[in-house]
């Protein structure tokens, strides 16, 4: 299983505090929670702010290999909604070093070069980091979403 694997239960332990609900167990509670979020599949997975709101979402099972870069991105687009954008480049960062070739890069990449931006405020961060997408993910929906700037480059 997915959870049991040492490197997803540390991640997990040092990053998020986690809640199981079984959503088949008839109460109104988790009734309302279902609905809250719309929930359709299982496993679904939310990243909540303090408050509750909802930061990150997913369904679907992922093995420990995809699971961990998922989860751990799903932790830098937290925080770059919670506007810590410095932690937020750190830690996509880390998921393009660690993980290059999980499903999961081509985005970290993408919303890495805007975390750094978004901190600095240097153009450069931004076209920098969104340069290396065609060298790196070159068939990935995350360069297409940055093509623009190579069609304004010609």
């Amino acid at each position: 299983m997915t959870y049991s694997d040492e490197s997803v239960a540390a991640a997990i332990e040092q990053h998020f505090e986690p809640v199981q609900i079984n959503t088949q167990d008839g109460t109104s509670a988790t009734a309302a929670l279902v609905a809250r979020f719309r929930q359709v599949w299982t496993p679904d997975l939310r990243v909540l702010s303090d408050g509750g709101d909802e930061l990150h979402g997913w369904s679907g099972y992922l093995p420990p290999d995809e699971f961990l870069p998922k989860l751990l991105a799903a932790r830098a687009n937290a925080l770059m909604r919670l506007a810590r954008d410095e932690e937020a480049a750190v830690a996509y960062s880390t998921i393009v070093e660690s993980f290059p070739n999980s499903a999961v890069a081509a985005e970290a990449s993408y919303y890495g070069a805007i975390a750094a931006y978004r901190h600095s405020h240097d153009p450069a961060d931004l076209l920098g980091g969104w340069g290396r997408l065609p060298v790196d993910y070159p068939d990935s929906i995350w360069r297409v979403k940055q093509s623009f700037i190579e069609q304004t480059e010609n």
